[in-house]
């Protein structure tokens, strides 16, 4: 991806691709629904809880040598680990909440000038 100049040299962000109707549509409906949803939902529920379940696993079979070992302090492990992916979980649904809704204003402005031309 390309950076763009502002003519006088200082870079901005990266040149990103246009969105497509669907996926300005698809936005709309997520957007409708709140940040907090889409924040529990895609943040921590499906990317927190894959994390969660994927670091557990490898876990588990690289120090006791089998992903279902109850060994050691197995409860501890459990929570300290959702613990964690529950918090960087919402950290990632926030940013990319804030990430898609910079997007979607940025398509927005480039719609309003193509229409004004």
């Amino acid at each position: 991806m390309a950076a763009r100049s502002d003519g006088a040299g200082a870079m901005s962000r990266p040149a990103r691709a246009a969105w497509t109707p669907a996926r300005i549509a698809e936005w709309e409906r997520l957007r409708a629904q709140g940040m907090c949803r889409f924040v529990w939902s895609y943040g921590v529920l499906r990317w927190g809880g894959f994390m969660f379940c994927f670091s557990m696993a490898v876990f588990q079979y690289s120090r006791f040598g089998s992903v279902f070992s109850a060994e050691g302090n197995w409860l501890l492990r459990v929570w300290l680990a959702l613990a964690t992916w529950t918090f960087v979980g919402y950290l990632h649904g926030r940013s990319l909440w804030f990430r898609n809704e910079r997007e979607y204003a940025d398509q927005r402005a480039g719609e309003d000038t193509t229409l004004r031309a």
